[in-house]
């Protein structure tokens, strides 16, 4: 990774750069993922971690601009992110070992992860408002992984009226995010989120 490029991308993620912040997220999801799955040893809890380090780089967004090195400051957020996960699994296992009377909730630890799922649930409701028509293709879309064309064909529809139910879906799902969390997301980051939530 290139130090000077990335600090470029933080520069122009502080001003709210989307195409930027894709860039980055292409750049550094895969090897950010295999850390961290070294470390947690699945996937599902390596997904967690990795919506939790995008959320945070866009949601401090405004800091972005002091930070020297891009890819430590994320390896960083990644590591602490995954150590909490890790002492939480203790945790539970303890609990599960030990009398249910004692208290051992670290309150703090216990909170990572919680915001993107919060996003994921405000996602899903979101979805559930779409006309059924709307979300039918959005579902297949974004669910089924099937392309206009071939939602086109499914539903006997034109791929122009398919393009233009996504696009409206998608707007209409940023928007609920936005009106409920008082923050704007980026595509990517509600895409990202939607694909890894249980909608179905």
């Amino acid at each position: 990774m290139n130090l000077s490029e990335d600090r470029i991308l933080f520069s122009r993620i502080a001003g709210g750069d989307e195409a930027a912040f894709r860039t980055l997220y292409h750049r550094y999801n895969a090897v950010l993922r295999g850390s961290v799955r070294k470390l947690l040893k699945t996937g599902e809890a390596a997904e967690e971690v990795l919506q939790e380090v995008f959320l945070k780089v866009w949601i401090q967004r405004e800091t972005l601009e002091e930070i020297e090195n891009p890819a430590g400051w994320m390896y960083t957020i990644a590591a602490n992110l995954s150590l909490s996960q890790l002492r939480k699994h203790a945790r539970e296992k303890i609990r599960r070992e030990i009398s249910a009377t004692e208290d051992i909730q670290d309150h703090h630890d216990f909170s990572e992860g919680f915001y993107a799922k919060e996003l994921q649930g405000l996602i899903r409701l979101a979805v559930d408002k779409l006309p059924a028509s709307r979300r039918e293709v959005f579902m297949l879309n974004t669910q089924e992984g099937k392309s206009r064309r071939e939602i086109a064909q499914a539903l006997d529809i034109s791929e122009h009226t398919v393009k233009n139910q996504l696009v409206t879906a998608r707007k209409f799902i940023r928007e609920y995010l936005e009106k409920h969390t008082g923050h704007s997301f980026p595509l990517i980051i509600v895409m990202m989120l939607l694909n890894y939530s249980k909608i179905f």
